[in-house]
């Protein structure tokens, strides 16, 4: 039998709920982006606290996971304060929620609009040459690629200077990975 989780991680995933969707002014589609962006930090802590609950656990490493745990309790404290003022006044804070929410938007339809790769088995055992779309397409992966990592750098960063959470784009069907 799985245990109930803490009512305090319920109650702060609600509020985080409520404070995203008023710091995108209720906005529908901005509401739901958000809360793709931050489920898998809250599923990480829910890992987490999973592991903590089991009687088995070695003091070293429960000591590590409830730092972890603290940490992450402190960031999203100041993550809620950063939506919470995002809801009151339009300046930066405002638009960076609007900006991620568009992130979140941006990424989703460019991975919706991939074709899919469909097994070809006439070319068994056939050299294949890559076309210049193939090569384009290749070039065009590589530099998202790049990009995305850039931009995780400057995200990682920022949440270090800060000490906030601005969440953890995951693609569908892919485990959020757990900063330690």
């Amino acid at each position: 039998m799985v245990q109930a989780l803490p009512s305090a991680l319920t109650s702060l995933y609600r509020l985080f709920l409520r404070t995203a969707s008023t710091s995108v002014l209720h906005h529908r589609g901005a509401t739901r982006n958000l809360r793709k962006l931050w489920r898998p930090t809250f599923v990480s802590a829910v890992q987490v606290i999973r592991q903590l609950e089991q009687a088995e656990l070695g003091a070293a490493r429960r000591a590590e996971l409830e730092k972890w745990y603290a940490t992450w309790d402190q960031r999203m404290d100041n993550t809620l304060a950063l939506l919470c003022s995002s809801s009151l006044s339009r300046g930066l804070p405002h638009r960076l929620t609007r900006n991620l929410a568009l992130l979140i938007l941006g990424q989703h339809q460019r991975l919706s609009a991939q074709p899919v790769l469909r097994w070809k088995p006439e070319l068994i055992g056939v050299p294949t040459t890559i076309s210049k779309k193939e090569e384009k397409q290749a070039r065009w992966d590589e530099w998202d690629e790049n990009a995305w990592a850039a931009l995780g750098e400057v995200v990682s960063m920022a949440e270090a200077r800060q000490k906030i959470s601005l969440g953890r784009v995951t693609v569908r069907g892919s485990l959020p990975r757990r900063k330690t």
